[in-house]
């Protein structure tokens, strides 16, 4: 009888034992793996299915990337059903590299010069090298063009004569973190002259927002404005109608310095009756725009998103002008990407659509 009781007891602890085990994880994790997953959240989704969250950094509100933004994210809506994009009205064409990079968006538009030097960590990226950037998107829009815009009653037909003469004049750029803002260096660079010159002179330096430099210059409050020009710019025009606005040439000279230094397009125009008060071509350099991503994006969201935008391009033509000369056949080409690698769902795509070589 004992040896029944003992027997049963046995039994009883046996199956006490399995049921203890059956209740824990059949997967234990090794120590520190949960820290680890999720710190890695967004690696983890890499590889798994369509994000539906994005920030999408642009630039100000009215001018030409807050359009391509907002025209961009309703097509990555159409695309991705129940996604949500927040367009950021910033930070522009310095600012988005580094906005991306470090993960306060995750998609964003940005020129081929900028985020070559961001992935390079050069210019004003010096010894900050962001390599989870990849492109996504290249030649999306003509090339922007230097716009070097005075007014006429200055009295100033050119770059040369205005550092001749070293006029008193009030210069006005985007904020810093803009392309523009770092354009307006380095075009004064290339004439061997700094805001400090300009200063020097009796003259001002201004940083103020788009917005505001526009309405600055078409208003007589500044004499120089120096900023990125897309094609037939809704702002820019605006600010041209009344006349007594002209674009100024960018040396010879001037234009080979900053291409081979910078890596921009040379020979680029701002074209005759683009704006009112161009009557003929107006020589200076360039760069497109593109779209880029953080390297965390998942292969399938990327692909997806490549393929509405390449496939969608009437909607991007009816939204802005700058954007009816986009080829999707050149949208994954390295010059236009400014050499930073695709990202693996862009190469994707165009590999299948034969764009580039497998």
């Amino acid at each position: 009888m004992k040896k029944n009781k003992v027997i049963t007891l046995l039994l009883i602890a046996l199956l006490l034992v399995s049921f203890l085990v059956g209740c824990q994880d059949t997967n234990p994790q090794p120590n520190g793996t949960n820290e680890a997953n999720k710190a890695g959240e967004q690696e983890t989704a890499k590889s798994e299915g369509l994000q539906k969250d994005f920030k999408f950094a642009s630039m100000s509100v009215g001018g030409s990337w807050y359009i391509y933004g907002v025209t961009i994210a309703d097509i990555m809506k159409g695309a991705i059903p129940g996604s949500v994009t927040d367009v950021l009205p910033y930070q522009g064409g310095i600012g988005n590299p580094i906005l991306v990079g470090s993960g306060d968006a995750n998609i964003g538009l940005s020129f081929s010069s900028a985020q070559n030097w961001a992935y390079n960590g050069k210019v004003d990226y010096e010894g900050q090298p962001m390599k989870n950037i990849r492109a996504l998107v290249g030649g999306l829009s003509r090339p922007y063009r230097i716009g070097v815009m005075v007014r006429e009653n200055l009295g100033i037909n050119s770059i040369e004569e205005l550092i001749e003469k070293q006029a008193k004049v009030r210069l006005i750029t985007v904020q810093p973190g803009g392309l523009g803002e770092t354009m307006a260096r380095q075009v004064l660079e290339a004439y061997g002259v700094s805001y400090e010159d300009i200063k020097s002179w009796g003259g001002t330096v201004n940083n103020v927002d788009l917005s505001v430099a526009v309405s600055q210059l078409k208003d007589g409050q500044a004499d120089i404005f120096i900023h990125n020009v897309s094609y037939q710019q809704p702002d820019i025009t605006e600010m041209c109608l009344r006349g007594g606005i002209k674009f100024l040439p960018i040396g010879k000279e001037q234009r080979e310095y900053l291409s081979k230094e910078y890596g921009h397009v040379n020979n680029v125009y701002v074209e005759k009756d683009e704006f009112v008060g161009v009557e003929e071509d107006v020589v200076t350099i360039g760069y497109p725009t593109g779209i880029i991503v953080n390297d965390l994006m998942s292969d399938e969201t990327a692909y997806t998103i490549v393929k509405a935008i390449c496939e969608n391009t009437d909607k991007l033509a009816a939204a802005h002008a700058s954007l009816k000369d986009f080829d999707p056949t050149k949208a994954g080409n390295e010059a236009l990407n400014g050499f930073i690698p695709l990202h693996p769902g862009a190469e994707k795509y165009y590999k299948e659509m034969g764009y580039i070589d497998q």
